[in-house]
C-alpha cells in the first residue's frame, strides 16, 4: 500500500516540476525603450536636424517622432513629425526634423514605439536649442535657481565741466598827461610905483602945495588900478589852465574807453 502511494506521490510531484519547469527556464523578456541620441540635451540646432536613436520592441507596430514647445504644458502639445515608420531601428537614423519651420527657442523632441496591441512606450524628452537667427542662451536646469550675480555699481569718473575762460583785454597804460604850461594872456609885471612927494619946507607958496596933493592922489589911482588888472589876469589864467587839462583829460579817457570797446567788440 505504501509503495503505491510513494510512487503517485513522484508522478505529481514530477508533473508539476514539468509544468513550472519552462516558466523559470526561459528568462522574462523586457520591454525595451526607445532613446534617442542625438541631438544630446541642450545641443543648439539649427536648419534640419537628423534624430538618431533607437526604437525597438518585441511587439514592435510602428515608431513616430514627435516635437512641443519646451516646457511641455500637456501630452497634447506634441507635434507629430512627418511620417510614421513601420521598420524597427536599432541604432541609427530615426528622421530628420526641419527647425526653420518654428521661431527660436527651446523645444523637447521624442520618439514613440507603438506596439502591436496599440499601447506604445515613449522615449525621454530630449531638450534642444532652436538658434536659426540668433544664438540662443541655454536654459537654466529644472529645479535650479539660476544663479545672478550682481557686480558692484561702477562710477563713473566725474566729468570735468568745461571751462570758458573770459577774453583778458589788456588796456594800453594811459600815459599821466603832461600839463601844458600856457602863456598868460594880457599878463603884466606889476610895477612898484614909488610916489616920492618932496617937500620944500617952504610953505609961503600955496600953488606948490596944491600940485603936491594932486600928485598924491593919482599915485594911489594907478597903484589901485594895477591890482585889479593884476587879478583879473591871475583869474583868466587860472581858467584857460583849468581848461587846457580838462581837455587834455577828456581827450585820453576818450582815447581809453575807444580802446576797450574795440578789444570788447573784436571778433
Amino acid at each position: 500500500m505504501k509503495r503505491p502511494v510513494v510512487f503517485a506521490i513522484m508522478m505529481i510531484c514530477g508533473a508539476l516540476l514539468l509544468a513550472v519547469a519552462p516558466a523559470f527556464g526561459a528568462p522574462a523578456q523586457q520591454e525595451s525603450r526607445p532613446v534617442i541620441a542625438q541631438p544630446t540635451t541642450d545641443a543648439a540646432v539649427r536648419g534640419v536636424v537628423q534624430i538618431i536613436g533607437s526604437a525597438t520592441h518585441p511587439q514592435f507596430q510602428r515608431y513616430e517622432l514627435y516635437y512641443a514647445p519646451f516646457p511641455v504644458p500637456s501630452d497634447q502639445s506634441w507635434i507629430f513629425i512627418g511620417d510614421a515608420h513601420f521598420s524597427q531601428q536599432p541604432l541609427g537614423l530615426l528622421g530628420t526634423w526641419d527647425s526653420r519651420s518654428v521661431p527660436d527657442g527651446t523645444y523637447a523632441l521624442r520618439v514613440r514605439v507603438v506596439k502591436a496591441d496599440g499601447n506604445y512606450l515613449d522615449s525621454d524628452a530630449v531638450r534642444v536649442l532652436v538658434a536659426n537667427t540668433r544664438p540662443v542662451e541655454p536654459p537654466t536646469p529644472e529645479g535650479t535657481p539660476e544663479a545672478v550675480i550682481e557686480l558692484p555699481p561702477t562710477s563713473a569718473p566725474p566729468t570735468a565741466a568745461p571751462v570758458i575762460a573770459a577774453p583778458t583785454v589788456e588796456l594800453p597804460a594811459a600815459p599821466e598827461p603832461t600839463p601844458t604850461l600856457e602863456p598868460e594872456i594880457g599878463a603884466v609885471e606889476p610895477t612898484a610905483t614909488i610916489s616920492i612927494i618932496g617937500s620944500t619946507g617952504s610953505t609961503t607958496s600955496g600953488a606948490s602945495g596944491a600940485t603936491g596933493s594932486s600928485g598924491d592922489s593919482s599915485s594911489i589911482t594907478d597903484q589901485l588900478f594895477s591890482s585889479s588888472r593884476l587879478i583879473d589876469t591871475a583869474k583868466k589864467a587860472a581858467t584857460y589852465t583849468a581848461a587846457a587839462f580838462l581837455i587834455v583829460g577828456a581827450f585820453f579817457g576818450i582815447k581809453a574807453l575807444l580802446v576797450w570797446l574795440w578789444y570788447k567788440i573784436k571778433p
